[in-house]
C-alpha cells in the first residue's frame, strides 16, 4: 500500500479517499494492453490493404481474361478459315483457359480477404473501420487494465465512521483481504428478536419507541420496517433437525427490523451493538406482514416518512414484565 488517508473512528463522506495502492504493476499491464490494441489496429489496416490488393489483382485478371477471350475468338475464326496453324490456335485456347483460372483465383483471394474482415464488402468509414472482433478484444483488455488501475484508489462508498482498520502504509494487500469497515451511522437500525408468541399483532409500519441504555430517558421515534420470514435458529450455522425424533418444543425468536423515523440527533448518536429497550404500539393491526417500508419507499422514490403518532409509548410506561432490551423487546397495545 502506498498511501493511507484515514484512521480509526474518522468520519468520511461518500467519495472521500481512503487509501491508495501502488499502481505501477497495473500501469505496466495497461501499457501492454494499449500496445496490443495498436497492434490489433495495425492488423486491421493490413487486412484492408490485402483486400485492396486482392481487388486490384481481380481487376487485372479480369482484363487479361477479356483479352485472352478476344484472342481466342480471333484464333478460332482464323483456324476455321485455314489461315493460322493448329499450334497458334492451341496456344490461344490455352491462354484463354489460364486467364479464366487466374480470374477465379483472384476472386477467391478477394473473398478470403473479405472473410478476414468479417465479410466486409466495402472499406468502412473511419468510425467503423476498427469495429472488428480483434480490435474489440484488445479494447476490452485496455478497459480491464484501466479498471484495475481504478481499483488502486479506494474511496468511501457511503458516508460513515471508519472502524476496524487493519492496514498500514507498506503492507502488501491480497485480493479479498478486509482492510477496514465503514459504519453508516445515519442508517443504523435495530434488530429485535421477539418470541414467536409475541408477534401475533405486530404489523409492518406500527410505531415504535426506542430507548438506548447509553442515553437513559431519551426516546427515539421509529417504526417496524419488516419482519423476518424465518426464525434465528432456522438460519443458524447448524439449524435444529426436527425429524430426528429428539425434538423438544422451544419458543423460537423471530428478528424484527426497526428503523428510526429520523436520523439520531448529533448529541445522541447510536452505535453498533448497543442495548436498547423498545415498545411497539400494536393497536393498529391493519398493516402487512411480509413487506418492507424501506423497499416501498425505494420503489416509490420518496423520503422516509414519520410513521406513528406524536406520542409513542415509552418503555417506562409499560406494565411490569412488558419491557425488555434488543434481544427481548416489549410490546404495548
Amino acid at each position: 500500500m502506498a498511501k493511507l488517508f484515514v484512521e480509526d473512528n474518522w468520519r468520511v463522506k461518500a467519495g472521500d479517499p481512503l487509501l491508495d495502492l501502488d499502481p505501477r504493476d497495473y500501469q505496466v499491464r495497461l501499457d501492454e494492453a494499449v500496445a496490443q490494441l495498436e497492434r490489433a489496429r495495425q492488423s486491421v489496416d493490413q487486412l484492408y490493404a490485402q483486400l485492396a490488393a486482392a481487388r486490384a489483382g481481380y481487376q487485372l485478371a479480369d482484363s487479361q481474361l477479356k483479352q485472352a477471350q478476344i484472342d481466342y475468338q480471333r484464333a478460332r475464326e482464323l483456324r476455321q478459315q485455314g489461315v493460322v496453324s493448329r499450334e497458334y490456335y492451341d496456344q490461344a485456347t490455352t491462354a484463354y483457359r489460364v486467364a479464366m483460372a487466374d480470374r477465379a483465383l483472384a476472386g477467391h483471394q478477394v473473398q478470403q480477404s473479405q472473410a478476414a474482415l468479417g465479410g466486409e464488402s466495402e472499406i468502412g468509414l473511419d468510425h467503423s473501420r476498427y469495429d472488428r472482433p480483434i480490435v474489440q478484444q484488445a479494447q476490452a483488455g485496455v478497459e480491464a487494465a484501466k479498471l484495475d488501475i481504478g481499483y488502486t484508489k479506494i474511496r468511501a462508498p457511503l458516508p460513515g465512521i471508519v472502524t476496524r482498520k487493519s492496514v498500514h502504509v507498506g503492507n502488501r494487500i491480497q485480493p479479498g483481504e478486509p482492510l477496514m469497515a465503514i459504519v453508516p451511522v445515519d442508517r443504523l437500525y435495530i434488530t429485535a428478536n421477539y418470541k414467536e408468541t409475541q408477534l401475533t399483532d405486530v404489523r409492518v409500519g406500527q410505531p415504535v419507541a426506542v430507548e438506548a441504555d447509553i442515553y437513559p430517558g431519551y426516546i427515539y421515534k421509529a417504526h417496524v420496517d419488516s419482519i423476518s420470514v424465518g426464525t434465528g435458529a432456522a438460519f443458524a450455522l447448524l439449524p435444529p433437525e426436527n425429524a430426528t425424533g429428539n425434538w423438544v418444543k422451544v419458543v423460537q425468536r423471530v428478528p424484527v427490523k426497526i428503523v428510526l423515523n429520523h436520523p439520531a440527533p448529533p448529541d445522541k448518536p447510536l452505535r453498533v451493538g448497543l442495548s436498547v429497550e423498545v415498545a411497539i404500539d400494536v393497536s393498529d393491526t391493519r398493516g402487512q406482514l411480509l413487506t418492507s417500508t424501506l423497499q416501498q419507499q425505494y420503489h416509490a422514490g420518496t423520503e422516509n416518512p414519520d410513521y406513528g403518532p406524536e406520542k409513542l409509548p415509552t418503555p417506562s410506561q409499560l406494565p411490569p414484565g412488558m419491557h425488555g432490551n434488543s434481544s427481548q423487546p416489549a410490546i404495548q397495545r
